[in-house]
């Protein structure tokens, strides 16, 4: 079984229309996002999410050295100062933490993503860049702060993507993972780790591997699993040798990237779509979603502002 994101997109669109509208009125706010690289999929990323922060009234504005476009200058004309920080060259890790200062602190500003990966001049300060976000418009959550508050259960924060799983799953009633086994393949802070903790509140036996961990032992890991969920960033890695034979697991691929300017995934979909009960194609399978999920955790986060407030930077 395909599982299609349509339906419930479009819903989660409606959705989040009628919550910006009740939440902000006519209010000018804006999400910011910080792309400093060349990345091809990371600007396929950025060009999605500020069509679909137009589509429901979150308008996105893109800061980065090479990114002063005219839409992001025409959209700043709506709020005060910021356009300053459009035209400003970002070549130094100091223009970048004061850029940030000026966002944490902007009222304007309802949501914060530092796009990744960043270039490598920048590489040796993510952790710096993430952890200078205040918790209050840490989108992604790398911040770290409101990722801790969520697991010991004071919120209740799940990242764009792991979010995006969940949703989807929900909505074709495949979310019991209660005494289900779970492989997720490699853990990284904004996918694996995220969902790791997800699959273990619901109730699932996880197995989680990295890149280190030997492919045979990751093939006796997912053979053995009801739900293989993929994350690796490796062009057509999991093939039917992963799989077992009865045709009974779910898999779910949410990596999305491009080889010869097509968009693929983790999973090699024509090989494995006959070999299982339900998978996720590429690129319209959680990508879709992700970017839903993400603006939805906009009102994630305003619903918490008074117990986010102590964290503030």
């Amino acid at each position: 079984m395909l599982l299609s994101w349509k339906e419930l997109s479009l819903q989660l669109k409606q959705e989040l229309i009628e919550k910006k509208h009740k939440l902000f009125g006519d209010k000018h706010v804006y999400i910011a996002i910080l792309f400093f690289g060349e990345d091809y999929s990371s600007a396929t990323y950025v060009k999605h999410k500020k069509t679909y922060g137009d589509s429901i009234g979150l308008p996105v504005i893109v800061f980065g050295q090479n990114h002063q476009a005219e839409y992001d200058r025409n959209q700043a004309g709506k709020f005060d100062d910021v356009g300053i920080y459009i035209n400003q060259h970002y070549d130094s890790i100091g223009k970048i933490m004061e850029l940030i200062r000026y966002l944490n602190h902007d009222d304007e500003c309802v949501g914060i993503i530092v796009q990744l990966p960043l270039p490598e001049q920048f590489q040796m300060y993510k952790e710096q860049l993430l952890a200078a976000i205040t918790p209050q418009k840490d989108l992604d959550g790398l911040g770290g702060v409101i990722l801790w508050l969520s697991e010991i259960g004071l919120v209740d924060f799940v990242p764009a993507t792991p979010k995006a799983v969940v949703y989807l799953l929900e909505h074709y009633q495949l979310d019991n993972f209660a005494g289900k086994t779970v492989a997720i393949l490699w853990q990284s802070n904004i996918v694996g780790k995220p969902l790791v903790m997800e699959c273990i509140k619901r109730g699932a036996t996880v197995y989680t591997c990295n890149a280190d961990t030997p492919i045979d032992d990751i093939k006796k890991i997912t053979k053995h699993s009801e739900y293989i969920i993929s994350c690796t960033g490796k062009i057509h890695l999991v093939d039917e040798s992963f799989l077992r034979n009865d045709a009974s697991q779910i898999i779910l691929d949410v990596w999305y990237g491009h080889k010869d300017g097509k968009p693929v995934g983790d999973v090699d979909i024509e090989v494995i779509k006959d070999k299982v009960a339900a998978y996720t194609p590429v690129p319209w399978g959680i990508w879709p979603l992700t970017v839903a999920c993400l603006f939805a955790n906009v009102f994630v986060l305003q619903s918490y502002q008074d117990i986010l407030k102590p964290y503030k930077l």
